[in-house]
Order: C-alpha cells, then structure tokens, then sequence
C-alpha cells in the first residue's frame, strides 16, 4: 500500500482526505507533517490557489520524501468582488468561525448578489514529477448559517441544485460533492492509471 503525504496540519482536512478516498476506493495510507516530531509550515506567499498549492506540496516532498499531495483552497464570494479567495482561512481572522459567517450573512441581508463558490487547487508530487488537479463548486451564501457539521464557510455555502447549506447537508454530502471531492476524483482517476 503506497503512503501519501497529506501537506497539511489541519486535522479536519486530513480527516476529510481519508473520508473522500474511502469513497472514492482509493487504497492508500496517509499521514501528515504533523506525524513527524519536526512539524513546520511553509510561508504561502504564492498569489493564487496553484502556487500556494505548489508551494506547500514542494515544501514537504521535499522535507519528507513521500509522495505528496497538498491543497489550496477558498471561497469566492462576489458581494466581496470575489475575496476571501485565497485568503479564506484569514478572512476577518478576529472573527471565531462562527461571528465571521454571522459578520457576512448580516452584511449581505439585503444583497440579492449572493453568489459565491469553493475553489481547490491539488498539487501531487512523486518522484520529482508534479501534477495539479482543480475543482470548483458553485452556489450562493444563506441568508443566514444553517448547520453543525463541515468547517469554515459551510454553514453558509448552498450549493448549486440544494435547499440548505453545506453544514446542514451533513459530511457525506460534503465528501461526495465538495471542490475538495470534485478535485480529489480527478487525481484518483489518476492515480489508479
């Protein structure tokens, strides 16, 4: 079984890579950097998801030697002029998750400009040799937040074709329709070649 470095210290992240992959049948083993006693990260100064991407995956091949696949990923929201983007994780980083979705949803109240979409950049390296594989969700931000599970902007996402958001719809709908799962599919069509 090949073990895949997963670039990230964000157990959700990783937890929702292993979710995907089960699903997907994708027979591997991964870790994180966190799985090492040197854990760092890499400064992402990149201006877009695929050099933020590349950076964190070169970074950690070339500090581990696994293989590795790294994401990059945000929101895009228009009423914002399409920010956070790559800046999602960051956005209004005063903010708890939860005042930062409440902050968005009441500055758009009266706003019918809600669309807004989930970008994922994949970068996988192994053996020097580096592929990128994206996806893209789209849909619109609630009136208000709606749900428990899912991270981030989930309680605020709804997705094309649905009636309530991302954190309502539960973890399997994410792991199933995600950018991150859309993303995922393409590198294991991939990966199994």
């Amino acid at each position: 079984m090949k073990t895949i470095l997963i670039a990230t210290g964000n157990a959700h992240k990783v937890q929702e890579f292993k979710d995907i992959l089960d699903i997907l049948n994708i027979d591997v083993k991964l870790i994180s950097p966190k799985d090492f006693n040197d854990y760092s990260e890499p400064e992402e100064n990149g201006s877009s998801y695929q050099e933020n991407s590349y950076i964190k995956a070169k970074y950690y091949y070339d500090k581990y030697h696994y293989p590795t696949l790294a994401d990059d990923s945000g929101v895009e929201i228009d009423f914002f002029g399409g920010k956070p983007g790559i800046y999602s994780a960051r956005f209004l980083s005063d903010m708890s998750t939860k005042e930062r979705n409440l902050y968005i949803t009441d500055l758009m109240k009266d706003s019918k400009k809600r669309n807004a979409s989930f970008h994922c950049v994949l970068t996988y390296i192994e053996n020097d040799v580096v592929k990128k594989y994206e996806g893209i969700l789209n849909g619109k931000i609630a009136q208000k937040p709606i749900g428990e599970e899912g991270f981030g902007y989930d309680p605020i996402f709804i997705a094309d074709g649905f009636e309530t958001t991302n954190a309502a719809l539960g973890q399997d709908f994410k792991n199933r329709h995600s950018h991150r799962a859309i993303a995922l599919r393409k590198w294991a069509s991939d990966f199994e070649k």
